[in-house]
């Protein structure tokens, strides 16, 4: 294995060493020194090749939010788009990364410190500002392709809990990646949803 590599490896190693950490407790409790313990390597030998705190997480940034990119892709690469539930399995590839709970955790503490740090916060907006793309795309294949979908199958439970996605996250990805999105007419849009 040449040296390049062998970085890579290095670097992948203490990567998820602060996914543990992260995992475990929030941003702002986890020291180059927990990361280092957890990695099995020195503090010297951590600095050498993150040397600081803001630089380990900007690559961290880079590898989650490159997994769920690579999630996504390999899930459209497999679709055949002449099946009416293409679009739906589709969405459902691109966000099953972000569900899982580990995932979540490290998701939220990384927008955490993103809210308090712009560089942080410039490659979070990148993927944010990338993701919405995606979804535009999806949007428009999907005007062509859903099925007719038959509102009794969903309870009131369900319609709760997609109006408090909605909104819940609205907040947050406007404090990410503004569009410009009008309460008012976000609230209207939801509410029609749910109209029979």
């Amino acid at each position: 294995m040449n040296k390049e590599d062998k970085e890579k490896l290095k670097k992948k190693h203490i990567l998820d060493a602060l996914k543990r950490c992260l995992d475990k407790e929030a941003y702002s409790y986890i020291s180059m020194q927990n990361v280092a313990d957890e990695a099995g390597v020195s503090k010297g030998g951590l600095r050498y090749y993150f040397p600081t705190k803001e630089s380990l997480f900007i690559e961290l940034i880079s590898d989650f939010f490159s997994e769920i990119q690579q999630d996504h892709i390999s899930i459209v690469s497999k679709l055949d788009t002449d099946k009416d539930r293409a679009v739906i399995s589709t969405l459902y590839g691109i966000e099953r990364f972000v569900l899982d709970q580990r995932n979540i955790k490290i998701f939220i503490n990384l927008i955490l410190y993103g809210l308090e740090d712009k560089k942080i916060m410039v490659p979070i907006q990148e993927f944010f500002n990338n993701h919405r793309k995606q979804y535009e795309e999806i949007i428009k294949q999907a005007k062509s392709k859903m099925p007719v979908i038959n509102k009794e199958e969903f309870d009131l439970h369900f319609k709760a809990r997609i109006a408090q996605i909605i909104f819940l996250s609205a907040g947050l990805l406007e404090a990410i990646d503004p569009i410009g999105t009008d309460p008012s007419k976000l609230t209207r849009y939801v509410i029609s949803l749910f109209e029979d």
